[in-house]
């Protein structure tokens, strides 16, 4: 009995001291987490606040503080100090911007420490951060799952929202860029854009998106019918869209792979006609569009000479692209300068432009009327010469440097024709007598004729006179190279004596064999540009 009772006492005390020392271990467990400590978590040690949003907040002890002082750039304000579980809140609204010091301490009765303190630096910031949104690009996409881009403060939190949905993202720490993915509706959907900095000052953005996953449709109607033009180089395209309405539609062509000005769907609603303030494309004119319920009818501009690819496409809110392609062979022009050429193109204008092309040393052996493997060739070499786009095609700006300019300097009496840059002739010329000025400006050659009939003109030093018809009496001598000046024109004169003075009514006056020899080099959209 006695050994069992031995036996027990010291179980007892074994307990006993198991005991003991749970407590022990649980007193100094409770005692260190409640140790004191000085902690800024907001804003953090060199950190920023906007102190007006968000109240500072510093980590201390759980257990009883005394003696606690808490002071910004050597001021107290201990009196502005509320309690938190495990710390402080400091209201200090009114800080100035820029950096402050802040320093806190107080007493514990702690086993492992009897007080705490520190001393940081902090900034206050009131400025809002910037945020761009720079995808999606425009105001529509054609998939649910939509990325959202751009770029704002670095280290700012961005969060988009939208109705039934929400996502935030980071922007990076150097760069500010920020990139996340939401899925929304079919439809319109209302977007918010909301950055806000570590200090606590915010930005936003709204946007309208539509969402439109489904194609349009497009078909064209007629388009044999421009397989080959004889008697027009500007076709009207028609055809019909479906999918969506016609005026929510973006209406577009290409020729030869080059994008004409595009045209709204709502501007051509109502029987309105829509056009656009940018020249096309293909020749300076600019495009129209009309819509009658869902039938459109698309007139691009001019096309070149020869053969075009025409790629005719619509685009919906949220960019998907319907297109149909067909090919137009065009032969209108005989007159070289008045369109532009590429290969395929046959008749005279190739015949001069072939010559042109031999009066530099590009082309050789006579001139064939087709713009073939071998003219493109040489236009390509003109274009590498006088440092023009290599491709082949007699463009816009290859026909402006192989046609040429005019130019006519009013106090010198004298025209300059200038062609590939260089000066091929000048001449003297008469001008507008002083109470009928010649204009000046820029303006361009819209008709040549050869042994002209005079028409007296609308005006009153031309009154009570008849036609005259061509021969040694006609003011107009044997040519008339007509411009876009209103009634002023380029023209032979037998009265040699006039030329080098200002004797005319506001035309050019030239001699005869003179003009006869200019009227071969120009043609007509030939720029004419006159100074004073």
């Amino acid at each position: 009995m006695r050994g069992l009772g031995t036996r027990s006492g010291l179980i007892t005390v074994i307990v006993t001291g198991i005991v003991a020392f749970g407590l022990l271990a649980a007193f100094l467990v409770v005692e260190w987490t409640t140790r004191p400590v000085v902690n800024p978590l907001q804003p953090t040690a060199d950190g920023s606040i906007n102190p007006s949003k968000r109240p500072i907040v510093v980590g201390t002890t759980s257990g009883a503080m005394g003696d606690l002082t808490v002071t910004i750039d050597g001021t107290d304000v201990s009196d502005r100090v509320a309690g938190a579980r495990d710390g402080i809140v400091v209201q200090a609204p009114n800080l100035t911007e820029g950096t402050h010091t802040m320093a806190v301490s107080y007493s514990a009765s702690n086993l492992f420490s009897r007080g705490a303190s520190a001393e940081w630096t902090f900034t206050v910031d009131r400025k809002a951060p910037p945020l761009k949104v720079n995808v999606p690009l425009g105001d529509g996409v054609n998939t649910r799952d939509v990325r959202f881009a751009g770029t704002t403060q670095p280290g700012s939190i961005v969060q988009v929202t939208w109705g039934g949905g929400s996502v935030a993202v980071k922007a990076d720490a150097s760069t500010g860029s920020w990139s996340t993915q939401g899925t929304l509706p079919e439809g319109r959907t209302a977007v918010t854009f909301t950055s806000t900095d570590e200090a606590g000052n915010s930005t936003t953005r709204k946007r309208n998106l539509v969402v439109d996953t489904e194609m349009p449709t497009l078909a064209l109607a007629g388009e044999k019918k421009l397989i080959k033009l004889t008697t027009t180089a500007a076709p009207v395209i028609y055809g019909k869209v479906g999918g969506d309405k016609p005026r929510d539609l973006i209406f577009g062509a290409k020729i030869n792979g080059q994008q004409i000005p595009v045209l709204r769907g709502r501007d051509a609603m109502g029987g309105k006609t829509a056009t656009s303030d940018s020249q096309a494309a293909s020749d300076g004119n600019g495009p129209t569009l009309t819509i009658k319920g869902n039938r459109f009818a698309l007139a691009p501009g001019k096309l070149a000479e020869g053969k075009n690819v025409v790629s005719v496409w619509v685009r919906d809110p949220g960019g998907n692209v319907a297109r149909q392609e067909f090919t137009s062979f065009v032969d209108t022009s005989s007159e070289f300068g008045t369109q532009q050429l590429m290969e395929g193109a046959v008749g005279a204008d190739v015949d001069q432009l072939q010559e042109r092309l031999g009066e530099i040393g590009l082309w050789k052996g006579g001139s064939t009327g087709k713009y073939d493997a071998k003219t493109v060739a040489a236009v390509k070499k003109y274009q590498r010469k006088y440092k023009l786009k290599q491709n082949g095609k007699v463009d816009a700006r290859t026909l402006r440097a192989i046609v040429g300019k005019i130019t006519i300097d009013l106090s010198s009496y004298s025209l300059t024709l200038e062609r590939n840059g260089k000066v091929v002739k000048k001449y003297s010329v008469a001008i507008g007598q002083p109470q009928y000025p010649t204009p000046t400006g820029t303006f361009k050659i819209v008709t040549k004729q050869k042994n002209p009939t005079w028409i007296p003109p609308d005006s009153p030093w031309a009154e009570g006179l008849g036609e005259i018809p061509p021969g040694p009496g006609n003011p107009l001598g044997t040519r008339w190279i007509g411009t876009s000046a209103p009634a002023v024109g380029i023209h032979g004169t037998y009265a040699d004596y006039s030329i080098g003075t200002a004797a005319s009514h506001g035309c050019l006056r030239m001699h005869i064999p003179e003009v006869e020899e200019l009227f071969e080099m120009v043609s007509v959209g030939m720029p004419v540009e006159i100074k004073p």
